[in-house]
């Protein structure tokens, strides 16, 4: 017999029964026999009485007992360390320091589950750790194989016709168990089985922790009788989405490598349709602009391919308010939806709110059809103001907009709540002012700020009074102001103080925010006629 060098750790293992199929090596089972399914990492001779600390475990065990205690406790004792080490298995060498296997060490191995070969005199340790390198090396090259395999097949699933669905029912045939593909907002977008979207709700907690990780991240949890592999989809620093996997057993290393083969093309299948949804959006914007502002025989042309065709008059005009996250929430709901996704309901984005317009269906004052089932949707997203029109025509559509808007500046509160035009106060301040008088005051008070862009920062004249305006509709408050704006409190503190900068006057007068706020509220009054 003969020691051999131990190599590193390739991460694969083989069963300890793969060994007794090699006959040349004439081992013979003598205890364990009913743990002959443990993993071996590698083989490793020591003839050290405690050798615990050069183990890492899974290793088999090969010595020739040249300094195994001769009393029967201290070799109970020698096996209770191994096994507690995690050695896989003990491989005994007779003829030299021992002519047969010690029967306590026999009795030993058998009561801790330890497997125990008897290793003849004939066979060198070097062919045992030659026999075990080379099983490990055939499971790798066939986990190779495998992983092979299952990325074409993955990549002709995602190039297929069949597109994310069928990455995931791919997924599914691999590894069995369940497979989940979800939006950013945790909406379904695939799932195989079909059955499988029922595990969604499970998943939020775990979805909330992955959201607030930087970058992608993965994490493994356990749900019952079920172990649940979930990996967040990124594209540079943008959430994409989830692929969730559950089954009764965990993933192995190899099934681990299926599923990083999916990942990107998840990810890549995800980011391409964001790429198209974005430019999708972009359309969807400039057509309903053009709607509202009265061009619906123009539209007509291509509102059935942007949103089935237009609703039939007499319409009503929605707005939503919240934050940048609710927004986009609201807008995937809307998508996910599949009734209103056949339905004919505009809907796009218009300076940073979501807007659309839906068919005036009432029954006993009710609201039905496409309209109960738009505000129905709309609901589930908290924090959301929805304001809503009076039933106008399409020739109406500029007055119903600045309806619906008021409707939704109106609206207060962190819970959902929808506002009909009808129920709010009629501001019969701004109507007093002859227009010509109201652009005078608007533009006067205002003129600090538009300043601003000419200073070679475009962009921060329309941060600051978007800004300015959601402060002053919260009536100072940081925090839900903020929430709002999608920004950090300590940002919008930053940008009033930049207001009370340009201004040269500080906003806890109630008299510059009563002039701020009417100045805005004109300023926007006028853009809304123009």
């Amino acid at each position: 017999m003969s020691d051999a060098p131990p190599a590193a750790d390739s991460g694969w293992t083989v069963p300890v029964r793969e060994l007794l199929t090699a006959a040349e090596l004439g081992l013979r089972v003598l205890a364990g026999a009913s743990a002959l399914d443990r993993e071996m990492s590698w083989a490793h001779v020591s003839e050290l009485v405690d050798p615990t600390e050069f183990l890492q475990g899974g290793e088999l065990l090969l010595l020739t007992g040249v300094s195994l205690p001769a009393g029967e406790q201290a070799q109970h004792t020698y096996v209770q360390r191994l096994a507690a080490a995690g050695v896989a298995a003990i491989g005994f060498g007779i003829g030299l320091s021992w002519q047969t296997v010690p029967p306590a060490l026999v009795t030993a191995a058998e009561r801790a589950g330890l497997p125990l070969l008897e290793v003849p005199r004939a066979t060198p340790f070097l062919a045992i750790t030659r026999a075990v390198a080379q099983a490990i090396s055939r499971r790798e090259r066939a986990a190779q194989e495998r992983l092979m395999h299952a990325q074409r097949a993955l990549t002709a699933a995602a190039v297929g016709r069949g597109g994310l669905a069928a990455v995931l029912d791919e997924i599914h045939r691999l590894l069995g168990g369940w497979a989940l593909l979800l939006n950013r907002g945790g909406a379904v977008l695939a799932s195989s089985p079909p059955d499988a979207a029922e595990h969604r709700g499970g998943l939020r907690a775990d979805l909330a922790r992955l959201r607030e990780a930087p970058g992608a991240a993965s994490l493994v949890a356990r749900d019952g009788g079920t172990e649940i592999w979930v990996q967040s989809l990124t594209a540079g620093t943008e959430m994409l989405g989830y692929l969730a996997i559950g089954r009764a057993t965990a993933l192995t290393a190899a099934e681990r490598q299926v599923v990083n083969a999916a990942v990107p093309l998840c990810t890549l299948s995800l980011d391409r349709s964001r790429v198209v949804g974005q430019a999708s959006r972009r359309l969807q914007s400039s057509v309903l602009r053009l709607l509202l502002a009265g061009q619906s025989g123009l539209v007509e042309s291509v509102a059935g391919e942007l949103w089935n065709g237009l609703p039939a008059e007499p319409v009503i005009v929605w707005e939503c308010r919240a934050s940048r996250f609710a927004l986009v929430a609201a807008r995937e709901r809307l998508v996910a939806d599949r009734q209103l996704a056949s339905a004919r309901v505009v809907y796009g984005e218009l300076d940073d709110e979501l807007v659309g317009v839906v068919s005036a269906e009432f029954r006993g004052g009710v609201p039905v059809g496409e309209l109960e089932r738009l505000l129905r949707t709309l609901r589930g997203v908290d924090g959301l103001r929805i304001g809503l029109s009076e039933p106008a025509g399409y020739g109406d559509l500029a007055s119903a907009s600045e309806q619906a808007r008021r409707a939704a500046e109106y609206g207060t509160g962190s819970d959902t709540r929808v506002t009909w035009f009808r129920e709010i106060p009629r501001l019969g301040l701004l109507e007093l002012l002859p227009p010509e008088r109201a652009a005078e005051f608007a533009a006067s008070v205002l003129r600090p700020l538009r300043a601003e862009a000419s200073a070679g920062a475009p962009g921060r004249r329309a941060e600051l009074l978007r800004s300015l305006r959601v402060w002053l509709a919260h009536h100072g408050q940081w925090d839900p102001a903020a929430g709002e704006l999608g920004v950090h409190r300590h940002t919008l503190r930053n940008r009033m103080q930049r207001v009370e900068q340009l201004l040269g006057r500080e906003l806890d007068s109630p008299d510059l925010r009563a002039e701020l706020w009417l100045a805005l509220r004109l300023d926007e009054r006028r853009a809304g006629v123009n």
